[in-house]
Formats: structure tokens, C-alpha cells, sequence
């Protein structure tokens, strides 16, 4: 990678990170690129070279609580694993990305939204489709009862996500347990009858 090229993706992503901070103090409707601007040293003019629009930012904001969520999700996988098994750490690495990061409320934010943006749908659409395949596989293995995919999927994800307008960190319960509760509730519903 060229020297030039390296230093627009530094500057992108020191824009990106700024953005978190002001999506996450300003909300969605509330921020503006002239906000990130002032943030990073940039004119909202200057801002132009590095993203098309405030819903690209938005758009590179998902992609970094995504990236993290899969992280997340890697640190608690393990071969052999059954699908139940796979569908906790989903979930768990899920809500863990969320509380772990301040852009994890702002993905949640978009994603219970609805944001159509192209870009926003097009991260959101490859990490659903590993939500899919635990989804699937479970069916295969007769461990999960034939659902529709496009309801368990949203179903399951529209529970994670909600938990940031609710969760209190200061709370009895730990991001953790959340996580067990609701993947508890969610297995329970998509077991087989004949696998329990």
C-alpha cells in the first residue's frame, strides 16, 4: 500500500472514530458531518475527500461494530461446536460488541432504525447471513424445528439489539447473563420437539 493511500485510510478511520463519539452523543437525527469535521480538524468541504455522505459514515461506523462483534464472537468459538453452542456465542459476542464499544449502541441504534442505505444493508446483510447458516445448520442437525429464516433471523437479532435501550451495566444482571437469558428463550422456542 502506497504511503499516500495509507495515510487516507489513518485519516478515514481517526473520521470514523470521531464519528462514533458524535453519532453516540448526538444520535442519529441529531448528528452532522460538520459535528465529525470539528472533531478531526476538517471542514465539512474537506470531509467530502474521505466519505460521500453522513450515511457512508454511518455506513463505516456498522462496519467497525461488525468487525468487533466478530471478534468477539472468534474469542468464544471452539471446533466441534453444535449449533446451540454456535447461537450462544452469536448472541453473546453480539451484546458483548454492543456494551464493549460506544459505536456497539449506535449499530443498534441503526439496525432497529431500518436504515436503508446501500452500504449500512450490505454489512448488515453479510453478517445476518452468519446468523443464517447457525440458523440453518440447526435444522439440518434436527436440533432446530423449520422456521422461516427471515423471522428467526430478524427476531433473533431485533432481542440482541433492543437490550441497549434497556440494559443498566450498573444492573443486577451482566452483559453475559443478558445474553444467556435471551439465548435461552430464543433455543428454547426454536428446538426441535424431538431434541428435547
Amino acid at each position: 500500500m502506497a504511503r499516500q493511500e495509507r495515510r487516507w485510510e489513518s485519516r478515514r478511520d481517526l473520521i470514523v472514530r470521531a464519528a462514533v463519539d458524535v453519532f453516540a452523543e448526538m444520535g442519529l437525527e441529531g448528528a452532522t458531518l460538520d459535528a465529525v469535521g470539528e472533531r478531526v480538524g476538517l471542514t465539512k468541504a474537506s470531509l467530502y475527500y474521505y466519505v460521500k455522505s453522513k450515511e457512508e459514515l454511518l455506513g463505516h461506523v456498522v462496519g467497525h461494530v461488525v468487525r468487533a462483534q466478530e471478534q468477539a464472537m472468534a474469542e468464544l468459538t471452539h471446533d466441534g461446536m453444535t449449533p446451540e453452542e454456535r447461537l450462544r456465542v452469536f448472541c453473546l459476542g453480539h451484546l458483548r460488541s454492543l456494551f464493549g464499544d460506544p459505536a456497539g449502541r449506535v449499530a443498534a441504534e441503526v439496525a432497529l432504525s431500518g436504515n436503508k442505505d446501500e452500504l449500512v444493508r450490505s454489512v448488515f446483510h453479510d453478517y445476518m447471513g452468519r446468523l443464517d447458516a447457525i440458523l440453518a445448520d440447526g435444522v439440518a442437525a434436527g436440533v432446530f424445528r423449520p422456521v422461516d429464516p427471515a423471522v428467526a433471523r430478524n427476531s433473533v437479532l431485533s432481542a440482541l439489539n433492543a437490550v441497549t435501550l434497556w440494559y443498566l451495566p450498573d444492573g443486577p444482571l451482566s452483559v453475559d447473563d443478558v445474553g444467556n437469558e435471551i439465548c435461552d428463550l430464543v433455543i428454547g422456542g426454536l428446538r426441535a420437539p424431538e431434541a428435547v
